[in-house]
């Protein structure tokens, strides 16, 4: 496993602010320091709630400070955000801090219908976004939940939560595993928020809609009070270019993240050796999938960008690995040399800007 500051970095004269070499393996103490002249003193609002759900209805508040460590006086702004399950709105909204100074920002939630998410908000520094993550639980039941607090079985070797097998099964009974585009294709969100409930209740037992199962697959995974991902060290996630470095960690994940993790791959790598019938290859699924297993909560742009780039290639390199070691088809190979290409994270969870792009070097 890498050890932070032991991989060569390029100096800040070889990088430019709207391109980044991943090839590089840019220095991760490096990444995360701050040469904006900008400090917040969060880049995380759970409005204090911990892991109890949100009310409906009743506003929850919370806040954070701008510092201004510039020698000139900067102005920020914040604007609301009023989808359609919440509003989240701030105090002041805009103003101007001076050099030396530092401004509280106050935050309010009102949340009108039951929703699990991490709201990306930004914040405008002199122009410059920086990004503030909003944690918003209210759903109660099998999603957003400690996974020790649920029902669990044996599955593939695993003991995991029954939901997820539950869901598997359905793919399975359904012939969703040949399924064309199967975990990249986005279910109805109607009909994804009313099977949720279902589950939420405990009263789901099937369904033959395979995106939205697929989907609902992906947000149990997101909705994780705590990422899989997250539970290892950030340089762990950041120096991914050695498959060895990725198996090393992986093998150090505790449980019980190391068996989910363990039974998502193996379910991909069963969906994976259908590609020539569903074009959903190892790296596809890597590329779609990944985002769900990491929180990149951070208020700087470019470091949730690389971030996000790096888990694509942590997790393509774990797959790609446990495929050799196990024997398993995984799907045809990818071009060598090339590159995975992730936006930088957007509104409510990561993204992705190609679905079929080569493989991560």
């Amino acid at each position: 496993m890498g050890v932070i500051g032991s991989k060569p970095a390029p100096t800040r004269a070889d990088r430019t602010d709207s391109k980044v070499n991943y090839k590089d393996k840019p220095n991760v103490a490096e990444l995360g320091t701050n040469t904006s002249g900008i400090e917040l003193s969060k880049s995380i609002i759970d409005f204090n709630l911990g892991e109890r759900p949100c009310p409906l209805r009743t506003p929850v508040t919370d806040n954070f400070t701008i510092t201004n460590t510039n020698p000139t006086r900067i102005h920020f702004q914040l604007d609301p955000s009023h989808p359609k399950e919440f509003q989240l709105t701030f105090s002041p909204s805009s103003g101007t801090i001076e050099r030396g100074k530092t401004r509280t920002i106050k935050v309010k939630l009102v949340v009108t219908s039951k929703i699990n998410v991490n709201h990306k908000a930004t914040v405008l520094i002199d122009g410059a976004p920086h990004v503030l993550t909003a944690r918003i639980r209210c759903e109660t039941g099998v999603f957003g939940v400690d996974p020790s607090g649920i029902e669990t079985e044996m599955d593939a070797g695993f003991q995991v939560p029954s939901i997820l097998v539950m869901m598997k099964r359905s793919l399975l009974v359904h012939d969703g595993l040949r399924s064309e585009g199967i975990f990249r294709l986005a279910g109805e969100q109607t009909e994804i928020r009313r099977i949720k409930e279902t589950m939420n209740r405990k009263e789901f037992t099937d369904s033959n809609d395979l995106n939205t199962i697929a989907n609902l697959i992906k947000i149990w995974f997101r909705e994780l009070p705590t990422p899989i991902l997250n539970a290892l060290p950030q340089e762990s996630i950041f120096y991914s270019s050695e498959v060895s470095d990725c198996v090393a960690a992986f093998e150090n994940l505790p449980e019980p993240q190391k068996s989910l993790l363990s039974w998502l791959m193996d379910l991909l790598i069963q969906v994976a050796s259908h590609s020539t019938v569903n074009k959903m290859t190892i790296q596809n699924l890597a590329i779609v999938v990944a985002p769900n297993l990491y929180d990149v909560s951070t208020s700087n742009p470019m470091e949730g960008l690389v971030m996000s780039q790096k888990c694509v290639q942590f997790f393509h390199n774990v797959l790609l690995w446990k495929i050799q070691r196990d024997g398993l088809g995984g799907g045809a190979p990818a071009a060598p040399n090339g590159t995975i290409t992730v936006s930088a994270p957007s509104a409510d969870h990561p993204s992705v800007t190609s679905h079929s792009a080569p493989p991560p070097s």
